[in-house]
């Protein structure tokens, strides 16, 4: 079976967002995005002031101090509403000059469900 979520190899690795997805907002260190599937959430991924946090539905899932760097990769439980457990994410990132976000991945459930590449 193949991932629905997953990036086209037949298209250039330059600009673009894969996935079924909506950027509410986006900036330098910062990200909302809006979930239908796999889950039906919303995430904030926000580097500012040397804290990384990562939110599901205004729900802290993993956070760092980073005085010195920036972590490139994130891993947490994403809680599911009325249900006890959660569900396993990873969020990748790669960046560019000046701490410009290259590429910002998010995987759930062992999906890729969100790929945009700057």
């Amino acid at each position: 079976m193949t991932n629905p979520f997953a990036v086209s190899t037949l298209l250039p690795p330059e600009r673009g967002v894969f996935g079924g997805v909506q950027r509410i907002r986006g900036g330098f260190l910062y990200r909302i995005l809006e979930f239908e599937s796999p889950l039906s959430t919303r995430m904030v991924y926000s580097g500012w002031w040397f804290r990384q946090k990562i939110e599901f539905d205004g729900q802290v899932v993993w956070w760092r101090i980073s005085w010195l760097t920036i972590l490139r990769r994130a891993e947490f439980e994403i809680p599911r509403r009325g249900v006890a457990g959660g569900v396993p994410g990873k969020v990748e990132i790669e960046f560019g000059r000046g701490l410009m976000i290259r590429r910002f991945r998010v995987w759930i459930d062992e999906q890729l469900a969100y790929d945009e590449i700057n």
